[in-house]
């Protein structure tokens, strides 16, 4: 069996609009990971890591050796850092508009291996940028290796500097974030037919797995399983949720259990008219008696963090009692939550999808 022993995930409702940028809008950031960094030494998805990474989980780990091999993933999205322009952008002045003077310290490999050794020993580091899927994605790989390999701990980090002009002014353009002159009549949500969209935001999520834990487990890893779908459009999904419908039942087959054990699902939940027809349609063509949330409404899209980070976050207000609403909802919607639910007993199902024709799914349980 694989456990997840460790959890930790960094998001923040903070926001502030950003404005020095071709597409202005409203961010979920931790301002304080950009006052060093035009000295060029502080990286800021660096001070994002050490937001879950603490020292307790470095003890833990050095503490209690495992039999078998460790290994440690980062996963990273497409890391970008705040100095980077956009094609339109020529200032050399402004909030996130400056010149690192060290870009050898943004290499998501170079940084795995940094991470990595805080922890000790190492078998295995790795790295991955799947976009938005990332973190959910690399569960893949955490499955393969202690089912097939001889691996019993592996360290997971979803970390990416979302709020930079390059993603700012992708997203902007592409009108899938929400742009700040659209504010007055719009809030982010998701499945809504009148709020929609989100934030992009700042964030981080770290996980442990063991398949022999010193500690008494959050829940356990059951099957996880990432796919593509027959699409030509790598930044578009298929309105019928083809891509997620593969990625449920390739993580059921891996959990060996029927689709009517799910009841609650942790959505991707975008809210962008796309994200809505497809994941819906492929929700309530696998589940029959479910609840499905998302964070993204009042966290942001943390882009490759998001999934550690929003499985952290479910799994702490589960341990409060409650499956959190859809923020935002203006229709009422006892699926979709669109208020707060008591805890369901069953599985739960977290999705993911990045851009680049990748959707992943996971299956955990909080019955350990």
């Amino acid at each position: 069996m694989i456990y997840l022993t460790h959890h930790r995930g960094a998001g923040t409702k903070y926001t502030e609009v950003i404005e020095d940028n071709p597409y202005p809008q409203r961010v979920h950031w931790f301002p304080e990971t950009y006052q060093n960094v035009k000295s060029g030494l502080v990286y800021p998805a660096h001070v994002l890591a050490n937001k879950v990474i603490d020292p307790q989980l470095i003890e833990y780990v050095k503490n209690n050796p495992t039999k078998g091999k460790t290994g440690f993933i980062l996963a990273a999205g497409s890391q970008g850092w705040a100095g980077i322009r956009g094609k339109n952008d020529n200032r050399d002045e402004g909030r996130l508009h400056y010149k690192l003077k060290l870009p050898l310290v943004t290499l998501t490999n170079i940084y795995a291996g940094r991470v990595a050794s805080m922890f000790g020993k190492m078998d295995y580091v790795s790295t991955d940028a799947s976009a938005c899927a990332s973190s959910i994605k690399v569960l893949m790989e955490v499955q393969n290796l202690m089912m097939n390999f001889g691996f019993t701990r592996m360290i997971v980090l979803g970390v990416e500097d979302a709020v930079n002009n390059s993603t700012l002014e992708f997203f902007g353009q592409a009108k899938a974030s929400l742009l700040f002159k659209d504010e007055a009549n719009l809030k982010p949500s998701a499945f809504d037919s009148v709020n929609a969209g989100f934030n992009i935001g700042q964030g981080a999520g770290l996980a442990i797995f063991e398949t022999e834990p010193a500690v008494k487990p959050a829940a356990k890893l059951l099957g996880t399983y990432t796919a593509a779908e027959d699409n030509t459009n790598p930044l578009g999904q298929r309105p019928d949720g083809e891509g997620y419908k593969k990625a449920i039942e390739g993580a059921l087959m891996m959990a060996k259990m029927p689709a009517s054990a799910v009841k609650i699902v942790k959505t991707h939940g975008t809210g962008t008219p796309t994200n809505n027809t497809a994941e819906k349609a492929a929700l309530t063509f696998m589940f029959d008696d479910f609840v499905a949330t998302s964070y993204k409404q009042i966290l942001g899209h943390t882009l490759a963090a998001s999934g550690l980070m929003e499985i952290s976050m479910l799994l702490n207000d589960l341990g409060n009692g409650f499956i959190p609403a859809i923020a935002n909802r203006t229709e009422e919607d006892k699926v979709f939550l669109s208020e707060n639910a008591p805890i369901r007993d069953g599985v739960i199902a977290v999705l993911a999808a990045g851009m680049g024709n990748v959707f992943s799914a996971a299956m955990l349980t909080t019955e350990v």
